[in-house]
């Protein structure tokens, strides 16, 4: 591998000399986004769910690309964040719309609220503490909320249905693409663990 690398380096770099072709610019680095930058989503573990908030610890690869633009639409610049799996667990509010959707919203709070579509998503109920969640959140006067929930992953049992599904063929369901992923993964850990065994012995 090594010396396919070290041929397809030089055959390039020969290329370059005998082309009267301008070189084409190097991708510029993006830069990491700054201290103040608020994602819009988050992926983790449940830990704790109670009827106002949920927990989550940080866990998965997510990452998310954010570009500024000059006036005439040109890209300025562009910055990449990646989530920090470092952190600790981050409580989320559910939104008002998370508790439409879910039956709870109080009468009071109902008053002038816009709903977004949840077809696709998880309800507030569906939660359980060690499902793997992806959530879009946002930060209003310095708390955070989640707006929407897609539980991935549930060791040990099944992702329930989302909104929507029960009227879709079982094998168009969202809920079935992620069940038959995680039974897929499970399988592949199982088949490790005895493959481990027996070397072991």
């Amino acid at each position: 591998m090594r010396i396919l690398i070290v041929l397809a380096l030089v055959g390039l770099s020969l290329t370059s000399l005998q082309s009267d072709e301008p070189k084409p610019k190097p991708p510029q680095a993006v830069l990491p986004v700054g201290d103040d930058f608020v994602p819009s989503a988050y992926l983790g573990r449940v830990v704790n769910v109670t009827e106002e908030t949920v927990t989550i610890k940080p866990e998965g690869d997510l990452k998310i690309g954010s570009i500024s633009f000059h006036p005439d639409g040109t890209i300025k610049e562009e910055r990449l964040y990646i989530q920090d799996n470092t952190k600790p667990p981050q409580t989320f509010v559910f939104s008002d719309g998370l508790h439409w959707y879910n039956g709870t919203l109080p009468a009071a709070r109902r008053a002038g609220l816009v709903l977004t579509p949840h077809s696709g998503l998880h309800k507030i109920s569906d939660l359980r503490p060690g499902d793997f969640v992806f959530i879009n959140s946002y930060r209003r006067q310095g708390i955070d909320y989640c707006a929407e929930i897609l539980i991935q992953r549930r060791p040990g049992g099944q992702v329930p249905l989302t909104i929507g599904d029960d009227k879709l063929p079982v094998k168009d369901r969202i809920a079935t693409g992620y069940n038959d992923a995680q039974a897929r993964e499970e399988m592949m850990i199982a088949t490790f663990k005895q493959f481990g065994l027996r070397l072991s012995r």
